[in-house]
């Protein structure tokens, strides 16, 4: 939609030619002026299409408007009307490019044509400047393919000369992969695109790479840095367009750095997703696992293993368990193939202690866990060999309460006023890993830990304001909690009401 500005010091016929427009079908982006001064007021503010102004107007007649415009604004489709039949008129209009010059009193049909004209120039000219834009991003992508597959930037800049300018590739800092486990990069069209970069505020270039994976070059720093917008950027797939996305971020790109290194490192951190199955966003600077877990030895762990499955204690059994998946999901260190056979072992181990073995199953069982693509799969395939062997150790095939579980309830009882007081303290109390314990506490009570304090702390904070004269301060710091602030905002969030108007409610 194109926009159109009437200049005329007389408001009659500025009306008029609305009018006119008006049986154009042409009734938004319409503005007016009264004279010259005042339209080139207007063109500064607004992007206008075609000027259509008259020849006599004070302050600033359309001549000398038409001569700013032709200097200041080039391309402005322009239009003049005059009651002065004269060929100087036409003359100087012609040479400051005008499009059209209509005698008043103005004939509707005329100046139908004239617009319709004019219009359909404007959307052949867009057309074209589509087609070039297009043109030059065809070959802008076709040069970054090449670069990431392994042509240099020099090489590029000698095959293309002065065709196209390559400084928007000098100006990359980083570059994003992305992958879908299906083909979904055949179904992103530009729109979308276009809409990821407005919505994110983060101009980049795309690339495709396949259906499954492409490229966001970006040419600056996000604010917060980049681990935070590649949580951002991942959560924006996965709503947006519904898709669960993997995200390598490479290291910076410097002008010596070429874009084939940049997109090899990437790869590589890719590679990470099968060793760090919950994780979705690799950065070449994050830390790699703790040095503790690297440091316990995997003969020592199976040991254990073997013994909790001779000891039927399942609960030691999946405590070690967990630690023996936390030394390998995420070391990058060791081979997928070797992994498998660790735990391929360890399936072998658990249907060894089974009364009913199955020799087919187990290695249909094996068999999958060989052909798992990921880390979740192969430990997916251990944990349920130990869910059979608790079916086996649990005659009545019910889960019983832990006496864990219990004792953790009395303690937050007993020390919920311990600022403190968290999922990793309360762990220490039972000797159990934080993970651990909470996957217990959720298997039996069917509530998660670290909301059942927090519950348990707001209700204890209710009962304070229903039955005690006490401050919110000191109500605050009795249930556990440090700041009063936040306070205020988890009892809030909690009970979709303030402390305050809580008590004086039950008042």
């Amino acid at each position: 939609m194109y926009t159109y500005l009437i200049v005329d010091d007389e408001m009659i016929e500025r009306k008029g030619i609305r009018m006119l427009l008006s049986r154009m079908n042409i009734r938004e982006n319409i503005l007016e002026a009264s004279n010259g001064e005042e339209a080139l007021e207007v063109f500064e503010k607004e992007k206008i299409d075609v000027l259509l102004t008259d020849i006599n107007m004070p302050f600033m007649d359309g001549i000398e408007l038409l001569s700013r415009i032709h200097e200041e604004y080039p391309g402005t489709e322009t239009v003049i009307f005059s009651g002065y039949d004269e060929f100087s008129y036409a003359k100087k209009a012609i040479s400051y490019g005008v499009s059209a010059y209509i005698l008043k009193p103005v004939n509707p049909e005329e100046f139908e044509k004239v617009v319709g004209e004019i219009n359909e120039k404007l959307a052949k000219s867009e057309r074209e400047e589509k087609r070039k834009d297009e043109s030059m991003e065809f070959l802008r992508e076709h040069l970054l393919y090449l670069m990431v597959n392994g042509q240099s930037r020099n090489a590029m800049q000698e095959k293309t000369q002065t065709l196209l300018d390559m400084s928007f590739v000098r100006d990359f800092c980083r570059m994003v992969l992305l992958e879908c486990a299906n083909n979904y990069f055949e179904q992103v069209n530009s729109e979308q695109i276009e809409k990821m970069q407005s919505d994110l505020q983060m101009p980049f270039h795309y690339l495709n790479l396949n259906p499954q994976q492409s490229i966001l070059f970006f040419s600056e720093e996000p604010d917060g840095g980049w681990e935070a917008f590649g949580r951002k950027l991942y959560h924006y797939i996965r709503e947006m367009w519904d898709q669960e996305c993997f995200l390598a971020v490479s290291g910076e790109i410097t002008p010596d750095v070429e874009l084939y290194d940049a997109f090899a490192q990437t790869e590589q951190l890719m590679e990470r997703r099968f060793y760090h199955t919950g994780n979705h966003v690799f950065l070449p600077f994050q830390e790699e696992q703790s040095e503790v877990l690297v440091q316990i030895d995997a003969e020592i762990l199976i040991r254990q293993i073997q013994q909790d499955i001779r000891m039927k204690d399942l609960e030691s059994l999946r405590e070690h368990f967990d630690q023996f998946c936390e030394k390998y999901e995420h070391q990058t260190i060791f081979s997928q193939i070797y992994i498998k056979f660790m735990f391929s072992n360890l399936l072998k181990e658990i249907y060894d202690n089974l009364e009913r073995k199955d020799e087919r199953e187990l290695d249909r069982e094996i068999d999958a866990l060989y052909h798992s693509s990921n880390m979740t799969g192969v430990i997916q395939a251990v944990r349920m060999g130990i869910d059979r062997l608790e079916t086996v150790f649990r005659a009545d095939g019910g889960v019983a309460k832990r006496r864990e579980v219990e004792q953790i309830k009395q303690y937050i009882c007993e020390n919920y006023s311990d600022s403190g007081m968290g999922v990793d303290q309360l762990a220490r109390e039972v000797g159990m890993t934080p993970n651990y314990l909470s996957s217990i506490f959720k298997k039996n009570t069917g509530e998660n830990l670290s909301r059942y304090l927090k519950g348990f702390r707001m209700e204890r904070a209710r009962e304070m304001l229903e039955n005690t004269n006490e401050k919110i301060g000191v109500i605050c710091e009795k249930c556990g909690f440090v700041n009063v602030s936040y306070f205020c905002q988890s009892f809030r969030e909690y009970f979709g009401i303030s402390p305050q108007k809580y008590r004086d409610q039950g008042e």
